[in-house]
């Protein structure tokens, strides 16, 4: 098997010959869907001007890189990589593959010395603009390679992808035939993690190929069928096959969108959602296997708060063996552990104390005073 390196040769370039990459997996995280804009407009000033913009965005920490090169300079090991743009043109331009981040700094600190708000000497000026790159042969490399070199960086290492962008990854990557195990090496995941993303990725997928809901299917939701697949009993509920690769149960996949984003209603208009957040998964695998708390939890003004309640009333906590065993473990503690007990652990027995008390005096309280039977 050829390797990755052989198709990377170094090759310098005046920072106007490269191109932020507009469908950068990043852009993600900002609920965008991606390989939006097609490769033959790349080069266009307003689309490079907001890709751009969506760089700078905080949550993608390119400040921080740009107050870094300004300190240090643009450092020679870490060199950028990038692949032939499509359209030829002289002098040739390159579409940045692994790199986006350090390109969007150091056009950001060009911009700010142009600007008068930094000012660097000829020789700064000339290693902040023209410098080496690494260029992928994309004619003879593998297809994957677009993927990995980006996916080696952020799936497991410096700047690290969100979720979503993790498993569109995999996805690319299964789709060009690699098997799971060559997946999880290549972008240096388990198996397990990375069959959980290629899992939820293809639930979102499914969504956004539903009639109704495709419109609302959105990078953002990821994390609620990442939520599905960490608990069982919601995806076998879901009925999900790794043959077919989506749900198979049409009704329930179906409720399950109305919950996460709002059933439709007349004028195309949302109901607020039963599943407010990613997490609420958590707590309706709770009530699945209940018949009366998913009842009422499916009922018109039904709520995940009601079902839980009902799930609770139904089955009361069994609260004996826990007291008993508390009991039991202070008993036995020795004596030296009880010199060296902190501030804070005597804290938390006197709450513990005074919660006991409190639970004293409410029963006194129900019973009328009266500490036998409840009255009739």
């Amino acid at each position: 098997m050829e390797k990755i390196s052989e198709f990377l040769t170094p090759l310098r370039v005046k920072i106007d010959q490269l191109l932020l990459d507009p469908n950068n997996p990043r852009f993600a995280e900002l609920g965008e869907n991606i390989d939006q804009v097609p490769e033959n407009r790349f080069a266009e000033e307003r689309v490079q001007k907001a890709a751009f913009e969506k760089m700078k965005v905080p949550k993608f920490n390119v400040a921080e890189l740009r107050d870094t090169i300004k300190e240090l300079g643009f450092l020679p090991m870490d060199r950028i990589v990038v692949r032939e743009w499509r359209e030829k043109t002289t002098p040739q331009k390159y579409i940045v593959i692994e790199g986006n981040r350090r390109l969007t700094a150091l056009t950001w600190l060009l911009e700010l010395h142009d600007a008068g708000k930094e000012t660097f000497s000829k020789n700064q000026l000339e290693s902040l603009g023209n410098f080496e790159v690494l260029l992928l042969d994309s004619q003879r490399a593998p297809k994957t390679a677009r993927w990995i070199l980006p996916g080696l960086r952020h799936v497991s290492g410096i700047k690290e992808w969100g979720p979503y962008q993790k498993a569109r990854m995999v996805f690319e990557l299964r789709n060009t035939g690699k098997t799971p195990q060559e997946v999880a090496q290549s972008l240096g995941l388990s198996t397990r993690e990375s069959n959980q993303l290629w899992r939820a990725f293809l639930a979102l997928e499914q969504m956004g190929n539903d009639e109704e809901y495709q419109e609302y299917a959105e990078p953002k939701l990821y994390s609620y069928f990442e939520e599905v697949f960490k608990r069982p009993n919601v995806r076998e509920w879901l009925g999900w096959s790794d043959e077919q690769q989506k749900f198979t149960k049409e009704k329930e996949i179906r409720e399950f969108y109305g919950w996460m984003k709002g059933e439709i209603g007349e004028n195309n208009e949302l109901s607020d959602p039963k599943l407010p957040e990613a997490k609420s998964v958590r707590d309706f695998s709770k009530i699945i296997e209940d018949s009366k708390a998913l009842a009422i939890f499916r009922s018109n003004e039904g709520t995940l708060t009601h079902a839980l309640a009902r799930l609770e009333a139904d089955n009361p906590i069994d609260y004996i063996s826990i007291v008993t065993t508390c009991e039991s473990t202070l008993r036995s503690l020795p004596p030296d552990i009880l010199r060296k007990m902190n501030e804070s652990e005597l804290n938390n027995l006197e709450l513990l104390r005074s919660r006991i008390d409190q639970i004293l005096i409410d029963r006194t309280h129900l019973l009328g005073g009266n500490s036998g039977e409840v009255k009739s």
